[in-house]
């Protein structure tokens, strides 16, 4: 029996300081002692001036809410040995403002005070408050007083039922705490409630078997529920002796109120004399608009008494946006969600749990990593990223240990299509920890497995799972190759998962090493997380080969990162060279190449002769880069202009090869260009084009415009046509956006 949260203030609870927020009634004196106490060290003496009641009321009003419920108790005991005396609480109900009218007022059933010690359970009261009401009191009576008798009273409350939270179920319904008038006989049994035992407060429910066998009760009133929405009952059960079986149960009704079906869940093998806690999971069906809540045990002999506390219905806590039940999600109501692949075993444990009382112990047999899957498929579309964010604790304090968090995708038949994995290190033994692995749907995917994997512990390790979210989203990063022009987009999203600071984008070549991406403003290496979602422009990646882009999150030391799958951006035609801008990605072309450069390496060396010596002294120092001349061809004199439209600007130039013919993609920069006539006849378009390079290291600075600029760009972009008009000064800033 508790309260969420005590509207009295401390002292006047328990009287700690003085009795200042009491005042007295007639024929009652009241005075702070600490001849005892249940609570501290101190408690409120009431002394009856002459025989018959006493009573005390709190000085002071507290705000209340109308129509919300409310619990009130207090403690009473004998200054000294007595019978005959009986205590009770009341609350009185007040208007709004210090001097607000009086509502009425609401008084528990009198409790008789035992002859020495306190008075436990104590009065309860549980009541609504009326409709109008704002500002209440609290009134402890005692009767039965002899002249100059005292009581003590202690730990006064008055506030909100601490009712499981979410739950449909009224707080006395919950646990009996003033009648067990919430629940009915169905089936073989009487239904009470005793203070001998309870799970929390003072009172709990039992049901008394009056035959062998399965006994049934159930909730009196039906609450409303969703169709569609899943919930579940949970229950505290108190066994007896030779009682190991009962199922929790949820019957759900139709408007009319009758059965559409009964959703239940077997507990076998329970701990006699020992609280555990049952749990039905499962969805309201269709045409549900009411449900009850059901116990049945298997009594083995007539008079046999279950008991249970804390009883509850309510929709299930599943994470927002999963895709899994809660079942799967925390097993409360055990692991059939899940399949122990190899290395391992599952089981249901309650030593542990991030949430609820449960969680999935996974017992490692040594010699082989340990799995564990899903044992249902997930649909998914391709090209959307998913997540897997798993609690995970590690019981044994050893050396980090390495986690992945798989990701099978499957076609709409299961065909396997392919399977990949995040990986996370998880330290040693210390707590909960929160690893989060995303993966991304390829092309044809329509099903998906997920699962953990732990690599090489040791037999007998055990690992805690408890609730995972599996959802759309997460960290990722999607290529594609960018239709008309030699480049890739890249999509990031999860940018704002896990609450870091900075962002980086890098290409990873075929042999791993890592290039920076180059953004607006130069390298995406180390970006400003803005928001959640972003998109990177690549025009120097390499071309007819795979490359995957790494996308990593940071703030400090710690970071998540993500690997993209591989993508492979179509070479030109193979006579071609690809010419570009790296700074201007609007900027490029290809051409037709007559011949490749003889590259050559100057040497930086003076050759120094010394008087009788045969061999000279030479000072040398790094060759220069390569050069060389590149000789092109164009048809054409739109050819030829696209030409000059890159060479103009001056500025370095990316060339790429095609991937066969054994020269790598090079930086240089162009010296004096000759256009030449094919032939001597004017209306012959054909150039030969002679390009001395000088080869130079990738340029810094960022990315000016876009190869993928179109007049959709230009109306996305501008309000109205002056707005364009204004943004720039010539139609070639319209053209690469660079005002």
């Amino acid at each position: 029996m508790s309260v969420a949260t005590n509207l009295l203030s401390a002292n006047v609870s328990s009287m700690e300081t003085d009795a200042s927020g009491w005042a007295p009634g007639t024929n009652t004196s009241v005075a702070r002692t600490t001849a005892r106490a249940y609570a501290g060290v101190a408690s409120l003496q009431l002394t009856a001036s002459a025989a018959g009641t006493v009573r005390a009321t709190t000085s002071g009003r507290v705000a209340v809410t109308a129509g919300a419920p409310y619990l009130c108790y207090a403690y009473v005991a004998n200054a000294s040995a007595a019978t005959g005396r009986t205590a009770t609480v009341t609350v009185t109900w007040y208007g709004a403002g210090l001097a607000g009218p009086l509502i009425g007022s609401t008084t528990s059933q009198a409790v008789t005070v035992p002859s020495t010690g306190w008075l436990t359970p104590p009065p309860i009261l549980l009541a609504t408050a009326p409709a109008t009401a704002a500002t209440a009191t609290v009134t402890v009576t005692v009767t039965g007083m002899s002249a100059g008798s005292a009581v003590s009273v202690d730990a006064v409350a008055l506030g909100p039922p601490a009712l499981l939270e979410g739950s449909l179920l009224s707080y006395n319904v919950q646990g009996c705490e003033v009648d067990a008038s919430g629940w009915q006989p169905i089936w073989n049994c009487g239904v009470s409630r005793t203070s001998t035992r309870s799970y929390e407060g003072w009172w709990s429910l039992t049901m008394t078997a009056t035959a062998a066998g399965a006994m049934r009760a159930g909730t009196v009133a039906a609450v409303p529920v969703t169709a569609g929405e899943e919930y579940y009952a949970s229950a505290w059960i108190y066994p007896p002796a030779g009682g190991t079986e009962l199922r929790a149960q949820v019957r759900w009704l139709d408007s009319s109120g009758a059965v559409l079906t009964t959703s239940s869940h077997p507990w076998t093998g329970l701990a006699a004399s020992t609280w555990t806690r049952c749990v039905v999971i499962d969805t309201a069906p269709a045409e549900a608009t009411h449900a009850r809540v059901v116990l049945e045990a298997v009594a083995t002999a007539s008079g046999q008494v279950w008991t249970a506390d804390q009883i509850a219905l309510r929709p299930t806590p599943v994470l927002p946006g999963s895709m899994i039940g809660y079942a799967a999600q925390s097993m409360e109501a055990g692991v059939s969600a899940w399949t122990a692949e190899s290395g391992c075993a599952v089981d249901r444990s309650t030593a542990l749990a991030y949430e609820g009382v449960a969680s999935l112990a996974v017992t490692a047999t040594g010699g082989q990593d340990a799995v564990i899957t899903l044992a249902q498929d997930l649909p998914v579309a391709p090209r959307q990223a998913y997540q897997v964010v798993p609690h995970v604790y590690h019981a044994q304090a050893e050396a980090p240990v390495i986690v992945d968090m798989l990701f099978t995708w499957k076609a709409a038949d299961g065909t396997l299509i392919t399977s990949t994995f995040y990986r996370w290190s998880m330290a040693a033994q210390g707590g909960w920890y929160l690893p989060r692995g995303s993966g991304v749907a390829p092309a044809g995917a329509a099903l998906l497995t997920v699962g953990m994997r732990f690599l090489a512990p040791a037999a007998g390790d055990v690992f805690y799972v408890d609730e995972v979210l599996v959802a759309v989203g997460g960290i990722a990063a999607i290529p594609d190759p960018i239709d008309g022009v030699y480049g890739a987009a890249i999509s990031v999203q999860g940018l704002t998962t896990g609450g870091y600071t900075y962002w980086g984008l890098w290409r990873m070549g075929p042999d791993g090493a890592l290039t920076p991406v180059r953004g607006p403003h130069g390298d995406l290496t180390q970006s400003e997380i803005t928001g959640d979602i972003d998109i990177a422009h690549d025009f120097e990646a390499p071309l007819g080969v795979r490359i995957r882009y790494y996308l990593k999150l940071w703030t400090g030391s710690a970071y998540a990162a993500f690997t993209s799958d591989s993508i492979v951006i179509p070479e030109p035609d193979p006579t071609m060279v690809v010419i570009k801008d790296p700074g201007q990605p609007a900027r490029q072309t290809t051409a037709v190449v007559a011949t490749l450069p003889d590259w050559s390496r100057s040497a930086r060396q003076g050759v120094n002769p010394i008087r009788g010596r045969a061999r000279p002294i030479v000072i040398a120092d790094v060759r220069t880069s390569r050069t060389g001349t590149l000789t092109l061809v164009t048809e054409t004199a739109a050819d030829a202009d696209q030409l000059w439209w890159v060479l103009e600007t001056g500025a370095t130039l990316l060339l790429q090869w095609p991937p066969f013919w054994g020269e790598r993609d090079i930086y240089v920069q162009v010296g004096d260009v000759t256009e030449a006539h094919i032939v001597a006849y004017a209306e012959h378009g054909d150039r030969t084009w002679s390009l001395p390079l000088t080869e130079v290291d990738r340029p810094i600075g960022g990315i000016a415009g876009s190869a993928t600029r179109t007049w959709q760009t230009v109306i996305d972009e501008h309000a109205d046509w002056l707005a364009a008009l204004q943004s720039t000064e010539t139609w070639l800033g319209v053209y690469s956006g660079v005002s």
